[in-house]
């Protein structure tokens, strides 16, 4: 199972970086805000993204962003604070 850091930095760049050219900076934000932006662009758009985290050695190619879309697609919002709450209260 992959785990993505959803809360941390990250950058989206685009375009081709062939030849040692500087890529293009599309987006912004967390791992989260960034593939949000990334669902706003068509798919042949998507092909040729990648997002690399600020903080962490960890990079999303273009395959790999297709794969971090479709998850995110498929999580829920998880569990809310008072919920949360709820559980340490009836565990403690």
């Amino acid at each position: 199972m992959t785990t993505y850091p959803l809360s941390e930095p990250a950058t989206i760049y685009g375009g081709d970086v062939s030849g040692g050219a500087k890529p293009e900076v599309i987006g912004r934000g967390t791992l989260e805000a960034c593939a949000e932006i990334l669902a706003g662009l068509s798919s042949d758009e998507q092909k040729s993204v990648s997002i690399r985290m600020n903080d962490l050695d960890l990079a999303f190619g273009p395959d790999d962003v297709g794969e971090l879309l479709g998850f995110l697609r498929g999580e829920s919002d998880g569990l809310s604070n008072t919920e949360i709450a709820e559980i340490k209260r009836a565990s403690g």
